[in-house]
C-alpha cells in the first residue's frame, strides 16, 4: 500500500495534529527507528507498514487471491505530566476517534477495498513520550493479469480450428468379448473459428 496516500488523508482529516496542511504525520519503515528519528512536535503520528496476509488462492483454472495489506499509525503524545502515562493514555482515546473518522470505510485507491480497524496496543512509554499503535488493513485482489500466467497465455498461438472425431459405441452384443468403441471413426468435423 502506498503510505503517502494514507499520510495525506490523515493530514487532511485530523485537526488535533496541527494546522492544515502541516499536520504532524510522517512515515517510517518500522517502529524501532521512531524513537531516534521522531522529531515532530507532539502529538504526532507515524504511518508504518505492517505485514501483508495472503488468503487462499480462489481459482482452479486461473489466479485470484485476496491479500490483506496492513499498516499501523503510531501516535506519539507527551508524557511529561506523569511518568505512569495515565494522562497521556487518556488523550489517546480522542485521537483514536479522529483516526477512525479519517480512515475507516475509506477506499484509498480503486484497487483496494475499504480500510478496516484491526486493533491497537501500547508500544512504549518513557518520561517524555507515550507511543501507541493503531493497526488497520485493506484488502486487494491479485488477478491473473498480475501473474506470469497472463504472459504465458498471451504467447500461445491463436485458437483457429477445432477438430472433432467420434467413435460410436456398438450396441450390446453378447457374442462379443469386448464392449465399447471399436476404433472406427464414424463422425468427424473440422470447425474453423473466426478471429
Amino acid at each position: 500500500m502506498n503510505l503517502l496516500t494514507i499520510i495525506a488523508a490523515l493530514k487532511a482529516r485530523c485537526p488535533s495534529f496541527g494546522t492544515a496542511p502541516n499536520r504532524r504525520f510522517a512515515g517510517a519503515a518500522e517502529f524501532a527507528a521512531l524513537s531516534e528519528a521522531a522529531k515532530l512536535e507532539l502529538p504526532a503520528g507515524y504511518v508504518i507498514p505492517l505485514d501483508d496476509e495472503p488468503l487462499d488462492q480462489q481459482s482452479q483454472n486461473g489466479y485470484r487471491q485476496t491479500v490483506r495489506d496492513m499498516f499501523g499509525v503510531v501516535v506519539v503524545v507527551s508524557n511529561t505530566t506523569d511518568e505512569r502515562g495515565q494522562t497521556s493514555i487518556n488523550s489517546i482515546d480522542a485521537l483514536r476517534t479522529e483516526l477512525f473518522k479519517a480512515l475507516l470505510a475509506w477506499q484509498p485507491t480503486a484497487d483496494y477495498h475499504a480500510i478496516e480497524y484491526r486493533g491497537g496496543s501500547l508500544l512504549h512509554v518513557d518520561r517524555a513520550r507515550l507511543y501507541y499503535q493503531f493497526e488497520f488493513s485493506a484488502d486487494f485482489e491479485i488477478g491473473e493479469e498480475d501473474t506470469y500466467q497472463a504472459i504465458f497465455n498471451a504467447a500461445l498461438p491463436a485458437f483457429e480450428e477445432l477438430g472433432i472425431q467420434g467413435d460410436a459405441i456398438e450396441p450390446y452384443d453378447p457374442n462379443k468379448v469386448t464392449i465399447g468403441p471399436d476404433g472406427r471413426i464414424e463422425v468427424a468435423a473440422d470447425i474453423e473459428l473466426p478471429q
